[in-house]
Parts: structure tokens; C-alpha cells; sequence
């Protein structure tokens, strides 16, 4: 099992078994293909400092454990914005497709504001690991939830119903050879938001989100990512999971996704 999501191979990306999700054997987990959009997006260069504040990901069908490519294209260049966009290529099929928005970066002296309440939570190292204990997709095959990533739990997120607090760390490369960036990181753990808040059994019932958005007015300090979450479900069977992302310093941005909800067959 190589110690990588994706390997190069010319202008291809060659999935490894690490990429697999939940849902499918035959299908990956939305944060590998997040990650691989991540990077070809924050590649484009700027005219001048910018950060990704803005990354939504539409995923239009399974996204299989097969070679893919990614292009990309810039639809606003500016001086204190770009929007790009990057598409992704399963053959000539397009399987999914992300938009960023780039905001320029610079210092600016702002006064002291009253701030939406915010309590730290505990530090991952006070965390519970779940990997022993979170059954969903497990088995003898790696999955990226199990294999390629390290959660920790501050009230047994992923484990019991309701809202979910926990601590996550990216512990392979989305591209071998490639450290990855503090927004690469981010945007690879996003998906992983829709899973935090547990308001329905995974084994009786898909939550499948088709989109990701992320919204992040600073990148993530250090290698781990928290995320406060809570999942909203309507018998009109859509969802949406509503995020809030921060780091051992304090809050950085958002997560929100849309679910597509629907009983698991026999069940």
C-alpha cells in the first residue's frame, strides 16, 4: 500500500487504495479528489499574494479508484481577486468540479469587534482515537477514513447521535513525493465535516454529500484541523451539514454541505 493518496504518472493521477471511501468498494472518498482539486487550484499562479477563501467541489458521481486528470482554467484575473476553476477528468468524463475564489492577502489594522462566542475545545491530544471503534466501512480494504487519516474524538463523534466535535490530521501526502500545503491539508479533511454530526446510522441510512464548501479567512496553523459540526435532516431527504472549522489557535472558516438522504436497501 503506497504511503500516498495519488501517484503521478505523466498527465494522470494514479489512485491508490487509501482513496477508497465508505460508501462504495469500487468508489473513493470525497477527500482525495478534494485534495486533488486543492492542489491544482492553489498551483495557478496570482499577480499578486493570494489565498484560497473560497473552495466549493461539486461531485457529480462516483469517483472511481481509476487514473484521472485534472484541468484548470482561470475565469477572473485580477489584482485582489482570481476565480478558478478546476474540472475533474475520468477519461473524457467529467466526474467533479471545483471553483475557488482568491482573495489577495495583506495586512490591514482593524479595531477591536464583538465576535460571534467562541470556547476552545480541548486539544487533540485529549481527543479519543475512533480508529478501533468506528465500524462504518470497515473491513480488510483501506479506506481513507480508517488508513490516511487520524481522528480523534472530543464526544464521540462518528460513534454516537447528535452534534460532533473532533480533531482531525492527514496523515499521507495527496501526492506522492508532495508535502502538502496548510489549504491543501484543509480542503483534503473538508469532506469529513459530513460524517462528524451523526444524526442518522450510517448502516441504515446514505448521507451522501454531492458538494463540498469551504470557506477559511485564514489557513490552519499546525498539522491538526478541528471541526465542530451539526447535521440537519428534512423527510424531503436532503440535509446539510453545517461546520466550524478551527485549529489549536482558534477559528478559521466554515464547512457546509448539502446531503442526499436515502434508507440503505433492506433496510
Amino acid at each position: 500500500m503506497t504511503d500516498a493518496l495519488f501517484i503521478p504518472d505523466g498527465d494522470h493521477y494514479l489512485p491508490t487504495e487509501l482513496t477508497r471511501g465508505g460508501w462504495s468498494d469500487l468508489a473513493q472518498h470525497g477527500s482525495p479528489p478534494s485534495g486533488l482539486l486543492a492542489v491544482a487550484i492553489e498551483r495557478v499562479s496570482t499577480v499578486a499574494p493570494m489565498q484560497v477563501a473560497r473552495f466549493t467541489i461539486d461531485l457529480f458521481r462516483p469517483v472511481p479508484l481509476e487514473p484521472l486528470r485534472v484541468e484548470t482554467h482561470v475565469l477572473r484575473d485580477g489584482k485582489r481577486i482570481q476565480v478558478v476553476e478546476g474540472i475533474l477528468l475520468h477519461g473524457d468524463l467529467e466526474v467533479g468540479r471545483a471553483t475557488a475564489l482568491k482573495i489577495r492577502t495583506t495586512e490591514v489594522a482593524l479595531p477591536e469587534v464583538e465576535q460571534e462566542p467562541w470556547e476552545q475545545p480541548p486539544p487533540p491530544e485529549q481527543g479519543a482515537s475512533i480508529a478501533d471503534s468506528w465500524t462504518f466501512g470497515s473491513g480488510s480494504l483501506p479506506r481513507f477514513h480508517l488508513d490516511a487519516v487520524e481522528i480523534r474524538s472530543i464526544d464521540d463523534s462518528f460513534l454516537q447521535p447528535g452534534p460532533g466535535v473532533s480533531w482531525f490530521r492527514l496523515n499521507q501526502p495527496v501526492i506522492a513525493g508532495q508535502e502538502p500545503t496548510p489549504f491543501v491539508r484543509l480542503a483534503t479533511l473538508a469532506d469529513l465535516a459530513n460524517g462528524n454530526s451523526q444524526a442518522l446510522d450510517p448502516e441504515a441510512y446514505l448521507y451522501v454529500n454531492p458538494d463540498i464548501t469551504l470557506y477559511a479567512h485564514r489557513l490552519p496553523e499546525g498539522e491538526w484541523v478541528g471541526m465542530k459540526s451539526a447535521a440537519h435532516q428534512h423527510r424531503s431527504g436532503i440535509g446539510l451539514a453545517d461546520t466550524r472549522v478551527f485549529d489549536e489557535t482558534g477559528p478559521l472558516g466554515r464547512i457546509n454541505q448539502a446531503q442526499l438522504l436515502d434508507r440503505r436497501r433492506g433496510g
